[in-house]
């Protein structure tokens, strides 16, 4: 095939014919068999759950070898348009179907496994598989098998947000929509927020675009804490979630990464009503209904022993629940809005509301998400417990982050 020469009409809407659709993408581990059990009552005398450095023991080594989970690409959804036909050949004029590759050609143009001189490369993303370059989705991942990287890209949808039987999240809000949105897999690791760091930290901007808001940003970008209990700069823990993180800063980190915080709506839609197999919407836990043990069987909590020395686990150390990792225990993660009552009218109050975000807050703190392996009470792990323990400029061993972005859509 020779520069300038076009495919006949007939052979261009072939290719069209077998354009591809739109593949939702997301990272995930090998399925388990959950049983169910039932939760016990609240005890809101051990809910509040501020960590403090005299509360760490002085020494804790302890190291669990287990078995590291084996991550898997899995659709979580389907766009429209049949799936992707790859490796037509350049001899009709019509390019291979390649998602993921770093060199793409356009539609008339040869694959570039063909060594054609049509393939125009992609310095800083993938080929989309239609001869477009798309951009990295997690800007500090260099590697999607990277522990820690991937994102599960979400449809959205309609849902109950709240749990009577949670932590302050009642009375439950029935009518809250989100939009299409993806989610980081796994809580931010230290490996990743280096990499921000080594790019020079930049601040975000003071306007930060959400799909119902417009959210303002202030403060300064701060290096994370090396306390007790901390993971930055400590040896072997680069897989770790990156803890003792502001909530400047963690905002700055997901703007950097191509992202931003998720909001309170987000993280409980993915953490609650994404489906999986064995999964239902408006589950008591990330996994279903089954309480976790205290010896931490399904989550990092109740101060078990962590991973490489640490209070912490490894991201990825229990089995995945549609695609995410760690929505309950390990560190609580910080979300976009202030905490406010779900009582409170002016950003809840019992309406419908779509997309919500909610910029006020009797304390002006944050809501955190999520629970830590310091919570002492499995309440602290339901998926719609929520607290403002932290004013934004605390950076505590048990507070990290995970990012939501636009949804990722690949096609060819």
């Amino acid at each position: 095939m020779s520069r300038g020469l076009r495919p006949p009409a007939t052979i261009f809407a072939a290719w069209l014919a077998v354009g591809c659709g739109a593949r939702v993408l997301g990272i995930a581990s090998d399925a388990s068999t959950l049983d169910a059990r039932t939760d016990g009552a609240i005890d809101a005398s051990v809910l509040r759950d501020v960590f403090t450095p005299r509360d760490l023991a002085p020494a804790d080594v302890a190291h669990d070898a287990g078995a590291a989970p084996r991550d898997v690409v899995v659709d979580t959804g389907t766009d429209t348009g049949p799936p992707c036909v790859s490796g037509l050949p350049c001899s009709l004029g019509i390019p291979a179907c390649r998602v993921g590759v770093t060199v793409c050609g356009g539609p008339l143009a040869c694959a570039p496994s063909d060594v054609s001189p049509y393939g125009t490369p992609c310095p800083t993303g993938i080929c989309d598989g239609r001869g477009a370059c798309m951009a990295p989705s997690q800007r500090s991942c260099p590697s999607a098998s990277e522990a820690g990287c991937g994102i599960v890209n979400l449809l959205g949808g309609t849902f109950a947000l709240g749990d009577n039987g949670a932590f302050r999240s009642s009375p439950v809000q029935r009518a809250i929509t989100v939009s299409a949105f993806a989610l980081d897999a796994s809580e931010v690791t230290v490996a990743r927020f280096q990499r921000f760091w080594a790019a020079g930290h930049p601040a975000a901007p003071s306007r930060i675009a959400y799909p119902g808001a417009v959210v303002p940003w202030s403060g300064a970008v701060q290096s994370p804490g090396t306390g007790a209990g901390c993971n930055w700069n400590v040896p072997g823990r680069e897989y770790h979630p990156v803890n003792c993180v502001d909530h400047p800063t963690a905002q700055a980190f997901c703007v950097w990464d191509g992202g931003r915080l998720p909001t309170e709506a987000e993280w409980e839609f993915a953490a609650r009503d994404t489906l999986g197999v064995g999964l239902a919407a408006g589950r008591s836990y990330p996994w279903g209904e089954a309480v976790p043990s205290p010896t931490c069987d399904r989550a990092a909590w109740n101060q078990c022993a962590g991973d490489d020395g640490g209070r912490t686990h490894r991201v990825g150390h229990y089995m995945n629940t549609a695609g995410f990792f760690d929505l309950a225990g390990n560190v609580w993660e910080w979300t976009a809005d202030l905490f406010a009552g779900y009582d409170d009218p002016a950003c809840w109050g019992g309406r419908a509301r779509t997309d919500p975000y909610c910029p006020r807050g009797a304390s002006g703190y944050p809501a955190i998400r999520g629970g830590s392996w310091y919570s002492g009470s499995v309440t602290l792990l339901r998926a719609a417990s929520r607290d403002d323990a932290y004013m934004p400029a605390t950076q505590s061993p048990i507070v990290g982050l995970r990012c939501a972005r636009a949804r990722l859509v690949i096609g060819g």
